[in-house]
Parts: C-alpha cells; sequence; structure tokens
C-alpha cells in the first residue's frame, strides 16, 4: 500500500516536473518573440536619432547661411566630450545639441562640453560661438534655461528661443596650448 502511494506521488512529480518543462519552453518561445520585437525598436530609435541630427544639420545650416554665415555642421568626437551638432568656420564656431526630446538636464550638459573644449580643446573653439539645442519635443524647463543661458533653441517649424546676441565671443588666448 506504502510503495503504491510513493509510486502514485512519483507519477504526479514526474508529470508536474513535464507541465513546468512545457510551461519553461513556452516562456522561451516568448522571450524569443520580445528579443526579435526589441532588435526592432532598437533599430528604429538608432534610426530616428541618426534622422534627427541629420535634420538638425541641415535645418541649421540653412539657417545660419539666411545669417550669412556658410559653415558645415557634422559632429564632434573626442575623447573626453562628443557633440552631435559641430561646425567652424574661420572666425565662428557651432556647438550644440539634437535630440527628440529633451529636459532641461541638456542645457547643463551643453555648457559643460563646451566646458571641457575651452579647458582641453581650445583648438576646436573660434572667437565667436554660437550654443543651440535642436529638439522636436522641448520641455518648459530647457525653454526657461535656454533663455537664461542664452541658448538658441529650435527645430525644422519653430524657434523656441533665439538670443538677442546669438554669438557668445570667447576669449581663447589664455586657454591656448603654446
Amino acid at each position: 500500500l506504502e510503495i503504491a502511494a510513493i509510486k502514485e506521488e512519483q507519477v504526479k512529480f514526474r508529470q508536474e516536473q513535464i507541465n513546468l518543462r512545457e510551461d519553461f519552453n513556452k516562456m522561451l518561445g516568448e522571450i524569443q518573440k520580445i528579443n526579435v520585437r526589441l532588435g526592432r525598436v532598437e533599430r528604429t530609435l538608432e534610426k530616428l536619432t541618426l534622422d534627427i541630427e541629420d535634420e538638425a544639420r541641415s535645418v541649421i545650416k540653412h539657417k545660419i547661411k539666411e545669417m550669412g554665415i556658410t559653415m558645415d555642421i557634422s559632429s564632434l568626437t573626442l575623447p573626453d566630450v562628443e557633440l552631435n551638432l559641430y561646425g567652424v568656420n574661420e572666425d565662428t564656431c557651432l556647438i550644440g545639441e539634437a535630440t527628440v526630446r529633451a529636459g532641461a538636464k541638456l542645457a547643463d550638459e551643453l555648457l559643460e562640453k563646451l566646458e571641457k573644449l575651452r579647458k582641453n580643446h581650445p583648438e576646436k573653439l573660434r572667437s565667436k560661438l554660437i550654443l543651440v539645442i535642436y529638439t522636436s519635443l522641448p520641455m518648459e524647463e530647457l525653454i526657461e534655461e535656454a533663455k537664461a543661458k542664452n541658448i538658441w533653441l529650435l527645430k525644422a517649424t519653430e524657434e523656441f528661443h533665439r538670443p538677442e546676441k546669438l554669438f557668445r565671443s570667447l576669449n581663447l588666448k589664455h586657454h591656448l596650448k603654446v
């Protein structure tokens, strides 16, 4: 009688083990589907990011050309600083960031990157500077920060803030390495 009860219990455990394995295999299948979808989301996000950067470069290049400034705009990648908007000509430098959505923190990050350039790479700057943030969706706090910090804030169809003095003067002499 006792052996029969143990065998019956063993059969139940075996069936439970089979059920757990089936559930586990179903979960693995779901994880694989999620991985496929996540890969698509990552590719879409990367494309959006590249699209907004390309759009920003094109729009800003056009807008500064209307102001009489000819400048190619690309990105700048150095060991200690990365900008997705960067351009120079003889006496003017443009540095900025492009993103789909931006909060006030981005203005501070941009100013920190400017400081790194001043200290570590002054040859990348010019006597006149334009700071710019290009974003499709600026948070209200960013608009306030852009006004307070004289940062040009825009998207293709709207300028959220254009400083009265778009150009900042930089005194680079004491930063230049001899």
